[in-house]
């Protein structure tokens, strides 16, 4: 695991992602609707992204929120048709008051973040996408 990392800090790539996105028209690639479950250690993450990335760099990334372990990619915005690299961000509340950089002089709660790298920067994972509608359940497992 990684050290403390906000959920603040992901936002900003989420949008990058979004906008990246929005760059194709009806004559972009297919695009499909990917919906499923993460889980980390069987409990699922209760906050985090999954981003897909066309496995031969072709092609707009896509990407989505997780909340209460699930998370859903409509069609219209959905993952390109083929083969996706995917990458699951995951962060849960440490207990720890740390301050908040936004705001000076106010508090926040810090997150850390629970989604190995070999699950996101470092992560290796496929999924075959097609038309459709998909369903990809991530179990991740940290403890032995």
């Amino acid at each position: 695991m990684t050290g403390a990392v906000s959920l603040a800090f992901r936002v900003p790539a989420i949008a990058a992602v979004g906008l990246f996105a929005l760059g194709c028209g009806p004559g972009g690639p297919k695009r499909a609707a990917v919906e499923g479950t993460v889980k980390v250690d069987g409990e699922p993450v209760s906050a985090g992204t999954i981003n897909f990335f066309p496995a031969d760099g072709n092609g707009p990334s896509s990407g989505g929120v997780i909340a209460n372990g699930r998370y859903q990619i409509a069609a219209a915005d959905g993952v390109v048709v083929g083969s996706n690299r995917v990458e699951i961000f995951g962060s849960k509340p440490t207990g720890r008051k740390v301050p908040n950089a936004a705001r000076p002089g106010e508090m926040r709660d810090e997150v850390a973040e629970i989604v190995p790298v070999e699950w996101n920067v470092k992560s290796k994972q496929v999924r075959q996408v097609e038309a459709g509608t998909n369903t990809f359940d991530f179990e991740i497992t940290i403890k032995k």
